[in-house]
């Protein structure tokens, strides 16, 4: 990867001496792995690094950092009034930054997003690349990488100003293993396996790995996958089903957002529905964010992007501040008509 972006990028790290890491709101395996890798990494070539992020670690991912050393949340991190260089990653989209764009771009000396998202749509209709970033940020994205661990992998490659140690291996293997859910996805790629073959290599237990991350439910949360799988819907075709998640329901069962992150992809065994969603209230009581599936024939990414989302072709998500039963029938009535095409 030599694109001027990338070239630019380079200099900045180069020249960087303290060097801020953040991933979007809501953070998931891909953003946390991706951090972790690019912490150690960093920290091995002599940089000065913080990991900040706008929400807090979920429980299954302290593993990654059993000690709550550097892998923080809102009100953890950032102590330093400046910095050189501010990473991003798993997003091109200032606006799932929440608070920490208005509070941090204006810090940073330089801003980079390292993606593999295509460019967001606005509300409006225009793309992210008529959004007004400013003269220091720039955007570092491949849209071919399966995850951030993939491409992160390529960007060392180049670099090479550190070796992958255990702690930017294990980084690395879970990004990539949870952004191609376990290498099941249409984008996984050749090299998402050979990168998990190297970092087996040095010593990452994918057995181990695996049973941390998804080996994670209490019995109260599998009891509300159990209500919510019996209220499954789908719509007169079945081309398109999906799962509701009220705020109430998950509060009895003592359920946080991240608690039902892996519902979603049970629906995917229905053998007549080519798309499947989760709608789920968050905790603001305002919000339903919703996560979108395909098998691989209904691209459903332009579809959450026009509504203020983004993602993969054949795997997005959104968020709308309306009650749940208007977001279900404004989603699922323009997938059904996708899916009829």
């Amino acid at each position: 990867m030599r694109t001027p972006e990338f070239v630019r990028f380079r200099k900045q790290l180069s020249a960087a001496k303290r060097v801020l890491v953040t991933t979007h709101a809501h953070p998931d395996g891909d953003g946390i792995g991706a951090e972790v890798a690019l912490f150690h990494y960093l920290k091995a070539a002599g940089k000065s690094v913080r990991i900040y992020n706008p929400d807090p670690l979920p429980s299954r991912y302290r593993f990654l950092d059993p000690k709550a050393a550097f892998l923080h949340g809102p009100d953890e991190g950032a102590r330093w009034k400046t910095f050189d260089l501010w990473i991003i990653v798993d997003t091109n989209d200032p606006r799932r930054l929440g608070k920490l764009w208005s509070e941090l771009a204006v810090r940073a000396k330089n801003v980079v997003f390292l993606d593999h998202h295509p460019d967001t749509l606005r509300p409006d209709g225009e793309t992210m690349e008529s959004f007004p970033y400013p003269d220091h940020a720039s955007v570092v994205c491949d849209v071919s990488s399966s995850s951030i661990g993939e491409l992160l992998h390529a960007l060392f490659q180049e670099l090479k100003i550190a070796k992958i140690n255990p702690g930017v291996a294990l980084g690395l293997y879970v990004s990539v293993m949870t952004d191609t859910n376990s290498f099941r996805y249409a984008r996984t790629t050749p090299e998402a396996h050979r990168i998990a073959a190297e970092m087996i290599s040095l010593g990452v237990n994918p057995e181990e790995v695996y049973q941390t991350i998804f080996s994670s439910k209490e019995l109260s949360h599998l009891r509300l996958l159990g209500e919510i799988l019996t209220q499954t819907q789908v719509t007169k075709s079945q081309r398109v089903a999906w799962m509701e998640i009220p705020l109430g329901r998950r509060k009895i069962h003592k359920a946080t957002a991240d608690d039902t992150m892996s519902f979603l992809n049970l629906l995917l065994l229905l053998r007549s529905s080519e798309v499947v969603c989760l709608f789920r209230e968050e905790d603001d009581k305002e919000t339903v964010r919703v996560s979108i599936r395909s098998k691989g024939r209904v691209v459903v990414n332009r579809l959450a992007m026009e509504l203020g989302g983004g993602g993969h072709d054949y795997a997005a998500g959104l968020a709308l501040r309306a009650p749940m039963d208007q977001v279900v029938k404004i989603v699922t009535s323009r997938l059904e008509a996708l899916a009829r095409k």
